[in-house]
């Protein structure tokens, strides 16, 4: 139930959202019979909205998609946004420029194989 309840603050960084779903499934899942689908459905249905639609369209790259994987490229995908809105880069740098989805996964799925 209170997985289900489980969402992520507009200000919460990946990191403490996934640790907190990460215990709520250990705490659901306490005969470790979930598929990865089910534990990748838990991490995004509460995403904030921009980094969920960010992420749904890379989902479908890979059967083996692990939870592992989504957090990580969610992880990417914050801190790509952070950068392109000045949040990290002082004022007087460049503003950088901001990878699309595509190009994010195919890096971070060359990383991973």
């Amino acid at each position: 139930m209170e997985l289900e309840k489980r969402t992520q603050d507009p200000n919460e960084v990946v990191t403490e959202y996934a640790k907190a779903i990460r215990k709520l499934i250990k705490r659901v899942n306490s005969e470790k019979n979930w598929t990865e689908k089910q534990k990748i459905h838990s991490f995004t249905k509460k995403l904030r909205t921009d980094l969920f639609y960010a992420l749904w369209s890379l989902l479908v790259l890979k059967d083996n998609f692990t939870i592992d994987m989504a957090i990580k490229l969610v992880q990417q995908i914050e801190d790509n946004q952070k950068m392109h809105l000045g949040f990290i880069l002082p004022v007087f740098a460049p503003a950088p420029v901001m990878a699309s989805a595509s190009q994010m996964a195919a890096t971070f799925f060359a990383v991973q194989t």
